[in-house]
């Protein structure tokens, strides 16, 4: 079986629902990664833990993340089954560090996922390849202890 978009977006939005929504802590968002002790590569060389990324999104309710098109999917291998998915998401909330103001922000996602033997996929491999804040947006640190 190759792996299909419809399998990326539902991974997806099963893991940001986990940490947008359900507040899930770095035990929660761990399920959705193949590999023990994942992180989430930024650019900017602060590299995040899931623990990390569970702070970050403490700081931000009513977060909603919107696909923005075109997405490009790439199969690597068929053995493992493994594929590249790259484009970006509207990251939106608001945020309890700036009097409750909105958070816009662009998220360039550039993603390894493998086929788990229990049939899933997993992130073998998740980068965050920018974060553009939009106009009028309010301040949001992505690092985790800020």
């Amino acid at each position: 079986m190759t792996v299909s978009m419809d399998e990326v977006r539902s991974l997806a939005e099963r893991f940001h629902h986990v940490v947008g929504t359900e507040k899930g802590d770095g035990d929660a968002q761990a399920a959705f990664f193949l590999h023990p002790e994942p992180r989430i590569f930024v650019a900017h060389g602060e590299d995040i833990d899931l623990d990390g990324n569970w702070r970050i999104h403490q700081r931000i309710v009513d977060e909603r993340m919107t696909w923005l098109e075109p997405w490009d999917l790439c199969r690597l291998s068929d053995e493992p089954e493994r594929a590249r998915a790259t484009g970006a998401v509207l990251w939106e909330g608001r945020s309890l560090d700036d009097d409750a103001g909105l958070v816009r922000v662009v998220v360039g996602e550039d993603w390894i996922v493998q086929r788990h033997a229990d049939g899933d996929l997993r992130f073998a491999l998740y980068i965050n390849t920018y974060h553009r804040v939009l106009p009028g947006s309010s301040r949001v640190d992505i690092r985790p202890g800020s």
